[in-house]
């Protein structure tokens, strides 16, 4: 079975691991209730951490008694949640989340069960993420900083009927601006791309040109000028490459992002 596709080596490198918002150990549980396939379950998220924006909690099927323990990622639109009987690793929910409903997968080593599952009540901050426009809203307007654009999915792109590989996906990436004159930004980027995780690797010094700042060079003689085109508006970039083989991108990567400014 792989696990979590944790894809964070860039946040954390700009040290901004995705957090929950308000740290809430104890008090009320936070309940979820539905069905693996056509099997009844009930679940408790009872604690989150907020530092490493993971939680833990108990399940079990209606037909029985006990539970079987569980350790969970937040990533916001999506949850990564392993299940424990006795110790011992026995599955494993991928889920997306839109409102009050999760929808998934459930696997372990030989199979892949549909889940639907719906959050009834309780504490609802056992669940709450800190989004990017929240970090934003606590960071200066000027163009020097960290930007950083992401998503999370459920990848079956590996998986089949007889080998059922599903994975916590990650595509996205992030920019770092540092000012380098008064008409020019020194700018580092990095994005992963696709199912197949393809990388956009990029840096330089990007000219004012107009409303917009250019980075155009051919660094690798592909007889292709790699340009970027970087755009700002209000604590946010776009940014747009013109030809990623002239840049030197993985097969399937590109540069076509809206980012969000998230650090000084």
């Amino acid at each position: 079975m792989k696990k979590l596709y944790c894809f964070v080596l860039i946040m954390c490198s700009a040290g901004l691991l995705p957090l929950m918002a308000g740290e809430s150990n104890g008090g009320d549980v936070l309940t979820i209730k539905g069905e693996i396939a056509s099997y009844k379950i009930e679940m408790e998220i009872t604690s989150a951490v907020l530092d490493s924006s993971t939680f833990t909690g108990r399940y079990k099927y209606l037909s029985q008694k006990n539970y079987l323990s569980l350790t969970g990622q937040n990533l916001g639109n999506v949850l990564y949640i392993e299940e424990f009987w006795n110790g011992k690793q026995t599955g494993a929910f991928y889920l997306d989340r839109e409102g009050d409903t999760l929808t998934g997968w459930w696997v372990n080593e030989t199979k892949a069960l549909p889940v639907t599952l719906i959050i009834t009540g309780g504490n609802y901050d056992l669940l709450k993420f800190k989004t990017l426009a929240e970090y934003s809203d606590e960071v200066s307007s000027e163009i020097t900083g960290i930007y950083q654009v992401d998503y999370y999915f459920i990848n079956d792109y590996f998986a089949s009927e007889d080998n059922p590989v599903y994975e916590t996906g990650y595509n996205g990436g992030s920019i770092v601006f540092t000012e380098a004159g008064k008409d020019s930004l020194n700018f580092s980027l990095e994005f992963i791309c696709g199912p197949t995780y393809h990388f956009a690797i990029a840096e330089g010094v990007a000219v004012k040109q107009g409303d917009s700042y250019v980075y155009s060079e051919d660094p690798y003689d592909y007889g292709e000028n790699c340009k970027i085109v970087f755009k700002f508006g209000e604590k946010s970039v776009s940014a747009v490459a013109e030809e990623s083989a002239g840049c030197g991108f993985g097969a399937r990567a590109y540069v076509d992002h809206e980012l969000i400014k998230v650090g000084d």
